[in-house]
Order: C-alpha cells, then structure tokens, then sequence
C-alpha cells in the first residue's frame, strides 16, 4: 500500500480539488441561495439533477486522466527532458508570479485552437458533444469531457512543463487559478462585480456570461481566460456585450451590490485561498538545511514517496569548489515518512568519513531538524536548521 500511496495521492488531490471548489460554488448557488442569487442566473431554466451526475461521473474520469499525465511525466525519467525545477534558488523570486501568467496565456492559446478543433463538425459528435450536453452548465461541468477530449486537456501539462521552467509552487498556483477560472465559467451566475464592466479587464478577461453563451448558442467563444484570441479572430458572439449588460442591469440596477453578495463572494475567496495554501502545505522537511557543524548546505527533497538529501554549498571555499565540481554529493537516502514529525529507516553519509550510517530524522520544530545516526556502536546527533 505504501509503494502505491505516491501513485493514488495525485489523484486523490485533483479529485479533493473538485469537489472542494466546484463543490463549495454549487452549494452556495445552488442549493443555499438560488433565490438570493437569482437576479445572477444566466439562463431562466436550471440543469436537472442526472446531468450534474453525469457531469461528476466524466469530470472523475477527467481527473484520473490529469493525475495519469502528470505522474508520466513527473514520476518517470520524462522528468529529465522537462525545465520542472525544485529548487527556488535556480531562478529569481519573481519568476513564479511571470511563469504562472505565462502558463495561462500559454493555455489559453492552446485551448483556444484545440477548442475550435473539436468543433469541427468531424470530431464534434465524437469527442466534444458530452460537455455541450450542458447546455445549461453547472460547476459540475468544469471537468465533464468525453476520454479523448480528457487526454487533449491534459496535453497543457506537458507542453508547459517541457518549455517553460516551473517550481511546485508555480504549478500549484497555475493549477488552481486555472480550474477556479474554469468553475466560474460553469457556474451559471455572472458575479463580477459592478466596476468590471467600465474597466480594462473587461475587454481582456472572458465572464462566467461569455462561456455560459458557448454552452447555450453551441458556436463562438472558444476563448478560456482571454478575450483576445476570439476578437482576433472574429469568433466572440456578436451579442455577448448586450447579454453582459442586460445581466449586470438586471443585478444592480441604480443600487450598489448587496452586502449579501459581497460576504458570499468574500466567503468564495478565502475558501479558495484555504485551498492554494491546504494543496501547497509540504512535510515541513523539505528545503534547504544548514549543517553548521560541518558548514555545509544540504537540500532535502521527495522523490517516489522516500526522502532525500544532498549537500549543495559549503561555507569553506575550496570545499564548495569541490562539491560544484564533484555534484550531486547525497548524505541522506531512502528516508519514510513515519510521522509528521519522524523519518525513518535510511542511510546517511559522511563525506569526511567515508561511512553510511544508518539513521533518523526527527523534525523537533518547523526550523530545527535532528539527524540521529549510528554505525555499529557508534551513535551520535547533529542538529539542522531551516534556511
């Protein structure tokens, strides 16, 4: 079981991701206030219950095929070929915030082409008909694909990954920006708030009103997160700003919005940020570790469920010279997660003593790491600190 926990935990994750964020949305809209909300309803009629079963059933299949894609390329030597990146350091700061824009403008172009693709009256019935069957889409619908169209929308994982350099982090990021964009374009209510309409973003950014009228009208609006390819080439409805402003007049007449509104949209948001930071949380082991015994940096990573170490700086100059040109230099091998505070049954090296002992590693607190090693009789400690 534990051998195949690295295998199931992606999908686990994605599947959590859904029910949490197209869930939360659909309760809200749905099932708590449909009636407070009802001046947001896009469309009069509401989706029958089998299609929001039918949307969960193919979103699952969906996220199965993400996870699948995913662990191709991330847990098999594919990794080697990509610019997948698990050091902060090989870049600076402010390239996570730039590579996640990228990577939406980047998967908005693909999805634009690939969306038109699937109209094609060839693949259309064959591939793309089941997420039209929303005609009347719900968050549900975010991930209800057909197989083969599931495998298409995967195809943005690699195509990132092996041309644009990533960190978990900006992948995390990525990821939910990028289904949370995809749930408000389901989720059948326009929320933007009153000021959207006279501002830039409105001629950049698409609506929940832009997507619901691809799903109703079935032609035009191919676009994701962007306006720009569907003006460009000349495929936004014609009537998508009539609609936007008759929705929006309709929501807020001559009165401001409802404070009602503004708590249930505040509410919409911390969850989400609840769900960035839940989806981004780590053991607390991994990272960089300063050894100040021997003066060494040393950068703990997972890799297949089991923990690893190697030194990547030393204070001593010639000592450093000798480790950039030497390389990977692993002191820490095969370490189990046993705990959330204890990693055990592996193999630690001492580069000055040329011996592999076998060890533990006890997190005392989120900054202190206690390596505890022994070698025959021998047995001795050192302490570590978070960088």
């Amino acid at each position: 079981m534990k051998e195949t926990l690295p295998y199931l935990l992606p999908f686990a994750l994605n599947a959590a991701r859904y029910f949490l964020m197209a869930g939360i949305p659909f309760l809200i809209f749905y099932i708590l206030f449909p009636k407070v909300f009802s001046k947001n309803k896009i469309q009069d009629r509401f989706a029958r219950q089998k299609d929001f079963l039918r949307e969960i059933c193919h979103s699952m299949q969906t996220t199965l095929i993400i996870a699948g894609v995913g662990l191709l390329i991330l847990k098999t030597p594919l990794k080697e070929y990509t610019r997948f990146y698990d050091d902060l350091s090989d870049y600076a700061s402010w390239w996570i915030p730039v590579s996640v824009v990228l990577a939406l403008v980047i998967h908005d172009t693909y999805f634009y082409w690939m969306h038109r693709a699937v109209h094609h009256p060839k693949l259309f019935r064959r591939v793309h008909l089941l997420h039209h069957k929303s005609v009347n889409p719900s968050p549900w619908a975010s991930y209800s694909f057909h197989f083969f169209e599931g495998v298409l929308e995967a195809m943005i994982a690699p195509i990132l990954l092996f041309f644009l350099p990533m960190h978990p982090l900006s992948l995390v990021l990525f990821t939910f920006l990028a289904f949370g964009i995809n749930v408000y374009g389901h989720l059948g209510y326009e929320i933007a708030p009153r000021w959207f309409r006279h501002s830039f973003l409105f001629k950049i950014l698409n609506t929940s009103i832009h997507h619901n009228m691809h799903h109703e009208k079935f032609k035009g609006n191919y676009g994701l997160y962007f306006r720009a390819w569907d003006r460009l080439m000349g495929t936004e409805h014609p009537d998508y700003v009539k609609k936007y402003d008759e929705i929006q007049a309709r929501r807020f007449g001559n009165s401001k919005s409802s404070p009602l509104w503004r708590r249930a949209f505040l509410l919409m948001v911390v969850l989400a940020g609840i769900g960035v930071f839940t989806a981004n949380a780590q053991t607390g082991i991994e990272g960089k570790w300063k050894d100040h015994k021997n003066g060494g940096t040393i950068l703990i990573y997972e890799e297949d469920g089991l923990y690893f170490g190697q030194v990547v700086a030393a204070d001593n100059a010639v000592e450093h010279e000798k480790i950039q040109a030497h390389g990977k230099v692993m002191v820490l091998k095969n370490f189990k997660k046993e705990n959330e505070t204890k990693f055990c049954c592996g193999t630690i090296f001492s580069p000055r003593r040329k011996k592999t002992l076998s060890g533990e590693l006890i997190l005392e607190d989120e900054n202190t790491l206690k390596i505890n090693g022994s070698y025959g009789v021998f047995k001795g400690s050192q302490i570590w600190v978070k960088l």
